[in-house]
């Protein structure tokens, strides 16, 4: 292979690449023989058409066999002995090959520009965290009594404060189910704030066995707002009647369902947890921050096939993967577009600080995140490790690692003022 590299911008190298004809021409035998095992031509039998009527009959197959099989695997080893580091696919373009000539293509590798970040220290950041006090805690302890709850079934029709367990399929218009809208196992306590009171209504001396018919007409500012104002039809498989026993929360509760010693000690926990989380929150926000100064004091411009590329990804990631309108495509591009180039330049000015201040992520760091990772969920430590074991994986993870160093760094040396936040912390009911 012969290579020529040439710089087409900051972020941008051209390179052209030559194969020579003793290469492609074996290159090309090899997918001839491929084709001849499966190849049929009057007068012969399959896999039995000589080599040289293989090329001449079927040289359009050939040709378009050993491009796709060539092209990617010379395009990367042009990259790799150019000791190039892509951020997108390279792209291959002005192919050219013919008949007693060498392979010849240009490869455009779209890299990371080493951009210089300037006046990155001393950002302005405000902190502002919630206290947590005993009403957040108290109400984690009433939701965790909730989810320690027992049910008793009864041997009697339902009324109001009890619980009904039982199968909901939608109907259509024409009373018929629908196919997908099942959900099983449901519990709907009579009585409960949130219940409609048509479906409330619609279960009142439901027994267990029974099927029953229920028109539901939610409320305006029903939590779903899929379902908010509308009207549906279901069936309602009714399973067991039951009642709900709450369990005394005390010292009992503590040591049989969460394995503590005491209530003091799930309280504590409770309380650490909340703590916990409310730091991660100063954290995410703190971050955010940071990161809006730097991109706002170091503007720069992002490569197009860059911005194209990870914004495809992140809208086939939004639609699963399937096809979308134009009109749908071009809304979720305007949606995602401007998020997509503000990750980007976070990323680049991010890596600039790391290099510019001499930063830098250890193998022994790596392994310690991983096991780290591995103990926070011990059923699944074995497919973490697993995980990781390609140096793709575990360069991914040392780059992330390097970008919370550099908020690290970056959170060290702002101008933090700290402003005690004027209401504490409030957990949601979640019951």
């Amino acid at each position: 292979m012969n290579l020529s590299v040439r710089s087409t911008g900051s972020w941008q190298h051209a390179l052209e690449v030559e194969v020579p004809l003793e290469e492609v021409e074996r290159r090309l035998d090899d997918v001839a023989r491929q084709i001849q095992r499966r190849a049929s031509l009057p007068g012969f039998r399959k896999g039995k058409v000589p080599l040289d009527m293989v090329r001449t009959q079927f040289a359009a197959a050939v040709e378009q066999e050993f491009l796709e099989s060539t092209l990617p695997r010379v395009t990367g080893a042009a990259v790799e002995e150019a000791k190039l580091s892509p951020v997108v696919p390279p792209l291959v373009r002005n192919v050219r090959l013919g008949p007693g000539q060498p392979l010849r293509f240009e490869a455009v590798v779209d890299v990371r520009p080493e951009i210089e970040a300037r006046d990155y220290r001393g950002l302005p950041l405000t902190r502002s965290a919630r206290p947590v006090d005993d009403s957040a805690v108290d109400r984690v302890l009433h939701d965790l009594r909730e989810d320690s709850a027992v049910f008793v079934d009864l041997e009697r029709p339902a009324e109001r404060g009890d619980v009904v367990l039982l199968d909901s399929t939608r109907l259509d218009a024409n009373g018929r189910r629908l196919n997908g809208t099942r959900a099983k196992g449901r519990r709907i306590q009579l009585g409960a704030e949130g219940v409609p009171s048509d479906l409330e209504n619609g279960l009142l001396g439901a027994r267990a066995g029974q099927e029953r018919t229920v028109e539901i007409r939610y409320p305006e500012d029903y939590a779903a707002p899929e379902l908010a104002g509308k009207s549906s039809r279901y069936v309602l498989q009714v399973k067991k009647i039951q009642e709900k026993k709450l369990r005394p929360l005390d010292d009992n509760l503590a040591r049989e369902v969460f394995q503590l010693e005491s209530l003091d000690e799930l309280r504590s926990r409770v309380r650490q947890n909340l703590e916990g989380e409310e730091r991660v929150r100063v954290r995410r926000e703190s971050e955010g921050a940071i990161s809006e100064e730097l991109v706002r004091r170091n503007p720069f411009d992002l490569p197009q096939r860059l911005v194209e590329y990870m914004l495809e990804r992140v809208i086939s990631e939004a639609t699963n993967g399937r096809e979308v309108r134009a009109e749908l495509r071009s809304e979720l591009e305007q949606r995602y577009l401007p998020n997509v180039q503000r990750s980007l330049r976070r990323e680049v000015l991010l890596g600039a600080v790391a290099r510019q201040e001499k930063l830098h992520v250890s193998e022994d760091e790596v392994a310690a995140e991983i096991q780290r990772m591995a103990d926070a969920d011990p059923r699944q430590a074995a497919r973490v490790r697993a995980r990781y074991q390609t140096q793709e994986r575990r360069q991914a993870l040392r780059e992330t690692l390097l970008e919370r160093k550099a908020f690290d760094w970056l959170i060290q040396a702002a101008d933090v003022k700290d402003s005690p936040a004027e209401h504490p912390l409030v957990v949601p009911a979640t019951r």
